[in-house]
């Protein structure tokens, strides 16, 4: 026994121990900024028109045990996700956005899953964009199902990646459930599944080019019983979902009912062609610039399957949005998604001890470029998501956003209900604009008459716009308070002069814009008693 020596451990051995845990330090300390970014402050700007609607239909689940698919509202998965939320936790603001603000999380995440294929720095930093980015934490703060879609499309992929590592069904069986719920999200995601279908179709037809056909054949026939299970997952999840659960069995295959509802639809916003590239200038230089120059630097040397299909994805994502009619900001996501980890293996490749080697000025002169552009894009995003957030001078919030004040009307509706009735006050509704939003906001007042025009005009409180201003204006004992439902700037349409509008200081650093913004404006009229104020009347 005395010549035994004691095991040894090797020093590489206990480098990549110490090393491995600081990699789960920093994507523990990573995923704890991604959560604190997307959940300060949740509820502080006012619902989006889009949001309100949202809202409306899945309190109306949560009371009233009712869904109706309707293309314009998009897919089912955000209202049964969300009524079940209103019947654990109540209804409000901040549980609205709690659940796209979770997914939004696990959206930094996942890259992570992907360490093998992108190296540890690879997905840092491709976790980091997606932490930091103005688009993705605004609209993973915003009660909207892009951020759903955008996560399920992504965990699809990384569950396929391990599939075809490790060979285990369970993968593609839970890429299915994931592909199926984004199918139940949103109406893009059937372009989503072009894109991805035509990418499967091309990839066998290069590498079986001898004998596509035959070999095909043969990997369809090898593998019929997963296919087959796979697909059954889709279509009972898809059509249990879209029909309510078989209650509305016409809504079973709601496909060709999106399909003719998007095609046609050409009454919505809209864009010149360098909409989504002009966004992208602005907010996610980062992301744009190294996903750009990713793709080159990737193009000319040999990369694992999943840049190949990142490419693949970001460039015809690119040129689809930008040919389709409507154009909304939070299109922006689904291209940006690919492009983020295109631009984060890229800078981790870039990054690697080879390039420190090496005595030359291009890696200290690419470090401070992406310092300088990270900086400008992490100073945009604080500004977008938690200063301009009801700014229209930002393209990214849609028009249809209300500002802050309108948030005083809601606070002064309830303290004057408070003195009356509470939830049993009447309020009169003199607005065919902002029902929507009022449909949300009011929809625990039981004395609520809507679009009152020919009535009298005598209620506690009472809400108007347009016309319904004027004939409010001299009723006596009337205190009033003003805001609106939507602002918005017209953006120039010529690249020309749009690119000049850009290049100015003040507009770039501080949103400054040349014209007050257009508005729809709305008054709240209100009778104060005086009495002191009952909290009571809302228990």
């Amino acid at each position: 026994m005395q010549g035994i020596k004691p095991l040894e451990v090797e020093p590489m051995s206990e480098n990549k121990r110490i090393s491995s845990r600081i990699e789960i330090y920093l994507m523990f300390i990573l995923i704890v900024i991604a959560f604190a970014l997307r959940f300060y402050n949740l509820d502080l700007r006012p619902f989006h028109h889009d949001e309100s609607v949202h809202a409306h239909f899945s309190y109306l689940l949560f009371k009233q045990g009712t869904y109706k698919y309707g293309p314009m509202w998009h897919g089912p998965f955000q209202y049964y996700l969300t009524a079940t939320m209103y019947r654990i936790f109540g209804d409000s603001e901040w549980i609205s956005r709690v659940m796209p603000s979770l997914f939004g999380v696990g959206l930094v995440a996942l890259p992570f899953a992907l360490k093998k294929q992108l190296g540890f720095k690879g997905c840092f930093i491709t976790a980091f964009l997606l932490a930091i980015s103005p688009s993705f934490l605004y609209y993973s703060r915003f009660f909207r199902n892009d951020i759903y879609l955008a996560f399920f499309s992504l965990a699809a992929v990384v569950c396929v990646i391990h599939y075809l590592e490790k060979k285990k069904p369970l993968f593609i069986y839970l890429a299915s459930l994931l592909f199926a719920l984004g199918l139940c999200t949103k109406e893009n995601a059937y372009l989503i599944a072009f894109i991805f279908l035509s990418f499967v179709t091309l990839y066998l037809l290069y590498t079986h080019r001898q004998r596509a056909p035959k070999d095909i054949m043969t990997i369809l026939k090898d593998n019929w019983l997963l296919i087959i299970f796979s697909l059954a997952i889709i279509v009972i999840i898809y059509t249990s979902f879209y029909s309510f659960g078989f209650r509305n069995p016409q809504d079973s295959f709601a496909l060709f009912r999106a399909v003719s509802h998007w095609s046609s639809y050409h009454t919505g916003p809209t864009g010149p062609y360098f909409f989504y590239a002009a966004l992208s200038l602005l907010y996610e230089l980062p992301i744009l610039v190294l996903g750009i120059a990713g793709i080159f630097y990737f193009a000319r040397k040999r990369v694992n399957l999943l840049m190949i299909f990142m490419l693949y994805w970001a460039i015809s994502s690119f040129f689809i949005y930008s040919y389709i009619y409507e154009k909304a900001p939070w299109i922006l996501l689904h291209m940006l998604l690919p492009l983020a980890f295109v631009a984060g293996k890229f800078v981790g490749e870039n990054l690697s001890l080879k390039r420190i080697e090496r005595r030359s000025i291009y890696k200290p002169a690419f470090t401070v470029f992406t310092l300088v552009i990270l900086s400008f894009c992490i100073y945009t995003s604080v500004n977008l998501n938690y200063y301009h957030f009801d700014d229209p001078a930002e393209p990214m919030m849609q028009a249809a956003q209300p500002p802050a004040s309108f948030n005083d009307i809601m606070t002064k509706i309830k303290e004057v209900a408070s003195e009356y009735e509470g939830y049993q006050t009447r309020i009169q509704v003199v607005d065919g604009i902002a029902v929507t939003q009022y449909l949300w906001y009011l929809r625990h007042y039981n004395k609520v008459e809507w679009n009152s025009k020919e009535l009298n005009l005598n209620a506690p409180i009472i809400l108007t716009s347009g016309e319904g201003i004027e004939k409010a204006q001299n009723l006596p004992g009337y205190h009033q308070l003003n805001s609106s439902v939507m602002q918005w700037y017209s953006y120039p349409l010529k690249i020309t002069d749009f690119l000049s509008f850009f290049e100015s200081p003040d507009y770039l650093l501080f949103r400054r814009i040349d014209k007050e913004p257009a508005k729809t404006e709305i008054v709240l009229f209100y009778r104060v008693k005086n009495h002191e104020i009952s909290r009571e009347t809302f228990s």
